[in-house]
């Protein structure tokens, strides 16, 4: 069990988002959910590192973060969803159903009803 306390929020994303995971990894996924409800500025930092990642050239880094997505939003409660209700971070999630990103990637169900829910 590698997962440590201590840890900053950037090292739990790079281990739950690693492109060498052969699938989820769920004590990171979940360590960085924690770190975020630990941490003042969890919600504003966790968001910028998201959004920054969401657009990985890497389809499988780039799947796995909005699943990191989905579990921040179900267990991170009402400051995180002020962080990713904000302009700035649904601009860059705007970016991942672009015509550039992979299929893939843009047919997460998440990434759809996450942009339904703030902007209609």
């Amino acid at each position: 069990n590698m997962a440590g306390d201590g840890e900053s929020l950037e090292s739990w994303l790079n281990k739950a988002t690693s492109s060498a995971n052969r699938q989820e990894d769920w004590e990171y996924i979940m360590g960085f959910c924690d770190q975020i409800n630990k941490e003042l500025e969890g919600p504003q930092i966790a968001t910028r590192l998201l959004a920054y990642k969401i657009q990985s050239p890497q389809e499988w880094e780039a799947m796995q973060t909005l699943t990191v997505l989905e579990a921040c939003m179900k267990n991170c409660g009402g400051r995180f969803h002020n962080e990713v209700g904000k302009f700035r971070f649904l601009n860059e999630l705007i970016k991942v159903v672009s015509p550039k990103v992979s299929p893939i990637v843009q047919n997460f169900p998440w990434t759809c009803s996450i942009l339904a829910n703030n902007i209609l």
